[in-house]
Order: C-alpha cells, then structure tokens, then sequence
C-alpha cells in the first residue's frame, strides 16, 4: 500500500496539487469575497467532479489528457490539451501582474511595465534553464508561498490594487458571485490531475479532506480582513518584495508548462512553444493595459479555461473508454514541469 493510500494522510494530496501563487493573487484580487459562500459553493461543486472522476478510474495514475482521449477521442484530448495551453499562456498575464503590483505597490502603468519585463526575464530563463524546480525546492516554495499569506492576513490583508474586492464590471447578485467564482477556480489549478480511482477508497477520502482544507483556507484568505493598524512600510516592502519573487518563479515554472503542452500540439520544439506562450502572455498583458483590466479580469481568461477543462473531463468520465491505450506523456503528474503546482501554483 503506497503513502497515498493512507487516510488522513492523503488528505495532503489536494493541497499539494493546487496550493501555489493563487494564495497569494486571489486574495489580492478578489478579497473580500461578496458574501462567505461563493468559496464554499465551488468547493463543493469540484469535490462532486472529484467523485465522478474517481468513478471513471481517476486521472492520478494516467493524468486527465488520456481519459479525456480514451473516452471521447483523439481530437477532444488535443482540445484538453490546447486549453491546458491557453490556460497556462494567458494566466501568465496575471501572475506576472500580480508580481509587479506586489513588487510597486500599485497597478498603473508602471506595473504593466513591470509585469512585461518579468515576463521576459521568466521566459529567458527557462530557455536557458530547461529543467523545472526539484521536488524539494517545490515544497519550499509552496510553504514560503502559504507563509506570506498568512502574513499578509495578519497585517490586514494583501497588496490589493484599485477596485479589489469588487467583482469586474461591478454587477450584483448571482453575476457577481459568478465573476468571483470564475477567477476563483485559477486556485484549483492541478485538482485535475490528482483525482484517486474510486477502488482506493482511502485515497479518495483523503482528497476530499484535502478539498475541504483547501477551501476553508480560501474562505479565510478571501473574507473580510481583520481590522489592524497599517503595516509597517518596511514590513509591507519586505512581503511585496517576497511575494512577487515567489510569483515570478511560478511564472517561469507555468512557461515551461505552457511550452510542453504546444510541443504535444504541434510537434515543435520545446523553445518554440516556450516563444509562443511568452508571446501569447504579453499579447494578454498589451490588451488588459489597452482595455484598463485590473487582475481580477485578466485571472477570468484563466479560470474559464479551468472551467472548461473541468467540463471536458466530467463529460468524459460519463462515457465509456474509445481507445485503449495512452502514452506515457500524457501521465500529468511525472511531468517536472507541470504548473499543476497549484495555480495558481494556479497561475492560478
């Protein structure tokens, strides 16, 4: 029986697949949540996905692109496979404008200047660095990641730029629960491929729980801050500083997720696809300056392309197995470079 079999111990399964810089640019984007459920409702909503996946054997051991392809065929698995990519791509708009306003202090023009350089300086290094972060230095990253968090929920809350808290566009009612929840699921980035087969009841349990942990801490992250004086400016630096550091190699990390995916699209080479999403993230972060979108807009592009992979796998687990075979590329979870890190890690 493998440490995954575990119950609870396979309750950190969950948290492990998605925690990532979406604890730190949701809660800088989105919070305070308008009202205490939203976070609670697409908790609940994956954790239903999670149990009609584990019915249809589960994406751990084969990863989501293979049992999207087995049952519904070749071309809906390029499909997952070309939202994984614009996921990825355009999300990185949104990290790396997190970064820079972590970084400045402010979401004017100069964090989109900002943001446009980290995106070069992220795609520059993993063209000259292939290889993603070990399995070690990840950990680390996500505990730095959960611990300034923290911190800038003790200190009142995170870096927020103008208009945060509000939902884009300002609707109200159900529109506004759902443009937080659309962003929201930039967080759950990397659930997708970490879903136990339903035969592994303990496994299963546990990544309920994990679900179940990971929402309880968004719904913390996301609510109404605490009142607190205003942070020293040199604490307030500090964590900008670290949190835009952790944000930028979560950037490099997605870029190289990005460019696996568009050599499994288009049979080119590795720098090839990671030009291509570099360009793809700019493209994104030119229009949301031209526009005037804040974070909170540019993490809906994202969250939907989560939205809609969730949506292809579901279908999938519905159906019976077409093909019976897959390949080894398509197992998500022994990819190095996987951004499945949590959004987030999604990302998002």
């Amino acid at each position: 029986m493998t440490r995954t079999d575990t119950w609870p111990a396979g309750a950190a399964t969950a948290p492990a697949a998605v925690l990532g810089a979406g604890a730190l640019l949701l809660p800088a984007a989105l919070a305070p949540q308008p009202g205490p459920w939203t976070g609670v409702a697409v908790a609940g909503a994956l954790a239903g996905w999670c149990l009609l996946v584990a019915a249809a054997g589960g994406t751990q051991a084969r990863g989501p692109v293979a049992l999207v392809r087995e049952r519904l065929g070749p071309a809906w698995g390029r499909a997952a496979t070309a939202l994984y990519f614009g996921g990825f791509a355009a999300g990185q708009a949104a990290v790396a404008l997190g970064a820079a306003e972590f970084a400045l202090g402010d979401s004017g023009w100069r964090a989109y200047a900002a943001a446009a350089g980290m995106l070069a300086g992220a795609a520059a290094y993993a063209w000259c660095v292939p290889r993603g972060p070990s399995p070690a230095v990840r950990r680390l990253r996500t505990a730095a990641v959960l611990a300034l968090a923290v911190a800038w929920r003790v200190l009142g809350g995170p870096l927020p730029g103008p208009g945060a808290g509000e939902p884009p566009g300002g609707p109200a009612g159900g529109w506004a629960a759902l443009l937080v929840a659309v962003p929201l699921l930039f967080g759950w980035v990397g659930l997708e491929g970490a879903v136990p087969a339903a035969a592994r009841r303990r496994a299963l349990g546990g990544t309920l729980l994990g679900i179940a942990l990971v929402a309880a801490l968004y719904s913390v992250l996301l609510g109404q801050p605490p009142a607190a004086p205003a942070p020293p400016p040199v604490a307030t630096a500090v964590l900008g500083l670290g949190s835009a550091a952790l944000c930028w190699t979560y950037c490099r990390t997605n870029l190289q997720a990005a460019a696996a995916r568009w050599t499994e699209l288009t049979g080119r080479t590795r720098r090839g696809g990671l030009v291509a999403a570099g360009l793809t993230a700019l493209g994104v972060l030119a229009l949301g300056r031209a526009a005037g979108w804040d974070l909170p807009v540019l993490l809906i592009g994202p969250g939907a392309a989560t939205a809609a992979l969730f949506t292809l796998i579901a279908m999938a687990a519905v159906r019976r197995p077409r093909l019976q075979e897959h390949t080894d590329h398509d197992h998500d979870p022994a990819d190095p470079d996987r951004v499945l890190e949590g959004t987030a890690r999604s990302a998002g």
